[in-house]
C-alpha cells in the first residue's frame, strides 16, 4: 500500500500495531525542532543581515542535498545527465525564486511574531499543500491523512485563540451551549 502525491511514492505501513520505532524517533525529532527552532532563531538572529541568513539557509539546503545524493545509491553521472543551463532555468528558476521569497517572508515573520504563533502558522502550509494536491493533481487523501489535517487545523485555531480549547470536547457542542442568534427588527 502506498500514498502518492505527484510522482513520488511513500510507503505506508499496513500493520495496525501503530508507529514503528523509527517513526517515533522522527516524530520526537520533529517535535523538538518545532519547539526549539523559533526560539533559537529569534535569539541568535537579532542583528543578522537578512540576505546573509537567506543565503546560508539555501547553502545549507544545497549541502544537505549534495550529501544525500552522495550517500545514496545513484551515481553523480546519473543524477546530472541531461542537465543544461537552459533546462535548469526552465524547470527550477520559478520554484527557486518562490523559495527565496518564502525564506525572506519567513525571516520577517520570525522577527515580528512570537515563536509559537510563527511555528503554528508555518505548519498550516501542510493544509494548503494537501488542498493543492487535491485540486491540481486530483489526488485524494486517506481518512487518516484527512484526520491529521483536521487535527492540524484545530491546533492552529486553538493556539491562535480563534477557537476555544473547550470546542474540542463533545460537550461543547450540545444544544444548550449553542446560542441562537438574536435578530433585531427595527
Amino acid at each position: 500500500m502506498s500514498s502518492t502525491c505527484g510522482n513520488k511514492t511513500a510507503p505506508v505501513s499496513s500493520s495496525s500495531k501503530g508507529l514503528s520505532s523509527t517513526a517515533l524517533v522522527y516524530c520526537a525529532l520533529l517535535s523538538l525542532q518545532f519547539g526549539i527552532q523559533p526560539i533559537l532563531t529569534k535569539k541568535y538572529m537579532g542583528g543578522a543581515t537578512k540576505s546573509t541568513v537567506v543565503f546560508m539557509q539555501e547553502l545549507t539546503k544545497l549541502v544537505i542535498a549534495i550529501a544525500g545524493i552522495s550517500m545514496g545509491k545513484a551515481r553523480w553521472s546519473d543524477v546530472v545527465s541531461g542537465w543544461t543551463v537552459t533546462s535548469w532555468l526552465r524547470l527550477a528558476l520559478l520554484p527557486a525564486t518562490i523559495y527565496l521569497v518564502q525564506n525572506i517572508c519567513s525571516l520577517l515573520a520570525y522577527e515580528n511574531l512570537d515563536p509559537i504563533t510563527y511555528n503554528v502558522l508555518n505548519q498550516t502550509k501542510t493544509l494548503s499543500a494537501a488542498l493543492c494536491c487535491y485540486i491540481v493533481m486530483k489526488k485524494k487523501q486517506s481518512r487518516m491523512q484527512v484526520f491529521a489535517l483536521l487535527l492540524l487545523l484545530a491546533a492552529a485555531l486553538v493556539i491562535e485563540r480563534v477557537l476555544p480549547m473547550e470546542a474540542l470536547t463533545p460537550s461543547y457542542w450540545t444544544a444548550d451551549r449553542i446560542e441562537k442568534p438574536q435578530v433585531e427588527l427595527s
